[in-house]
């Protein structure tokens, strides 16, 4: 039988699959050592191919399991899922993934999933090749996973092991902390105040025409990515939701990349559905318009599939995209989410019509105001009676990521 006199709330059990990136296991192990959580680990034959048990052993104090059927530890799979209050596989590669979904139990890990009675949480970090990431067979288990009720924790985007760039990069160990916490309901790790955790977009949706055009705004991400890393090097747990043609990715621990306007609205959904946020600050540049038919000049359909091949004059028809700023709160597991939202106008009329919006703060900037060099705006409070009062001016990405940082501190119970 297994030691179980850890304090009730605070033991967390590490399943850890074979992957390059398992180095990050014993690294998040050593984390949640330190910040008081008791923790085992159950290894699947292949992550000893990349860490050792020993190291794990050295760090948790505790036996690491590794076979279904090792000597003196017959029911571990029983016991481990008992044992604990959390389960996290990290990383959880595809073989492992789908060996979960088909209810194998043919090695360690996916007998514990088989023992698992859905009274606690059961986390799945996968981490793997671009190209695995995207295989309609890892999507199917990932389906049926979500379907149990496991949770999915989506890799980031990034320089992955195989010198390949794309999404498939595993969760970093300092926000599988934060989820862990909040999955727990733990608020005295490191006797230090929670942080609010904050979710950015940024970037330009891109609205397809056939399978190689599309439309596309300006928007580069810069400021987004800008305030991502500001808030991150000052300690808040970040989540980056940017466009895949922005091109300023590098420092960022949890990045999310989008392409269309529904691309976009599926993952934020996703996140904020999955994810308790404490604000969202929406920056990206979100079309207008999605092109719903092109015919040529005559009216007649043309196929978008593939390349439109033709030189005769195009006929796009155009229509609305829903106003998603609308919907974040309808998302929301946090029903006392504060959006920090952007406002771009080109015109020169002093009635800025923010009164339409459903935002704390609006960051309103002029067209002529914002480029390469300069970046020039300021920021508007709702109000009880839901008018919008100026307030901070800011000249510089410096200047704006501080008035940010001045809301976070001010209406967060964090000290300045």
């Amino acid at each position: 039988m297994l030691n179980s006199d850890s304090a009730s709330g605070r033991n967390v059990l590490l399943l850890v699959s074979g992957s390059i990136a398992a180095f990050k296991a014993v690294a998040l192990a050593s984390s949640l050592k330190k910040a008081g959580y008791c923790v085992k680990t159950a290894l699947t034959e292949n992550a000893t191919h990349f860490v050792g048990p020993a190291s794990f052993e050295g760090i948790t104090g505790e036996k690491t399991f590794l076979q279904n059927f090792d000597a003196g530890s017959m029911m571990a799979h029983i016991h481990l899922e008992r044992w604990a209050d959390l389960i996290l596989f990290y990383p959880a590669s595809a073989e492992s993934i789908a060996n979960l979904a088909s209810g194998s139990g043919r090695n360690l890990p996916a007998a514990i999933f088989l023992a698992h009675e859905f009274k606690k949480p059961f986390l799945i970090a996968p981490a793997m090749n671009q190209a695995m990431w995207k295989h309609p067979a890892l999507k199917r288990n990932l389906e049926t996973m979500k379907a149990y009720g496991i949770e999915i924790l989506p890799p980031s985007a990034g320089t992955l092991a195989c010198g390949e760039t794309g999404e498939g990069r595993l969760l970093e160990p300092e926000e599988a902390i934060r989820i862990i916490q909040e999955r727990l309901e733990v608020s005295d790790i490191k006797n230090a105040p929670l942080k609010p955790r904050i979710l950015i977009t940024a970037g330009g949706t891109s609205e397809p025409i056939d399978e190689v055009r599309h439309l596309r705004n300006l928007s580069s991400g810069r400021t987004g990515h800008h305030l991502a890393l500001s808030l991150q090097n000052a300690g808040y747990p970040v989540t980056l939701l940017q466009s895949e043609y922005s091109f300023a990715r590098e420092g960022i621990r949890s990045l999310m990349l989008f392409s269309t306007t529904r691309d976009f609205a599926e993952k934020l959904k996703h996140e904020l559905e999955t994810n308790v946020y404490d604000y969202v600050v929406h920056s990206a540049a979100v079309a207008d318009y999605h092109v719903s038919e092109v015919t040529d000049s005559t009216g007649r359909p043309m196929k978008t599939s593939g390349k439109i091949q033709t030189n005769v004059p195009l006929v796009l028809k155009l229509l609305p995209n829903p106003k998603i700023i609308r919907e974040l709160r309808t998302w929301s597991m946090n029903k006392n989410l504060k959006i920090i939202s952007f406002k771009l106008t080109s015109d020169e009329s002093t009635d800025l019509k923010l009164e339409s919006y459903d935002s704390e703060w609006i960051i309103h900037n002029h067209l002529k105001d914002v480029g390469l060099d300069s970046h020039k705006g300021q920021i508007f409070k709702k109000t009880a009676d839901h008018r919008y009062l100026p307030q901070s001016r800011f000249r510089t990405k410096a200047e704006l990521d501080a008035s940010v940082l001045k809301i976070l501190e001010t209406n967060s119970g964090e000290t300045q």
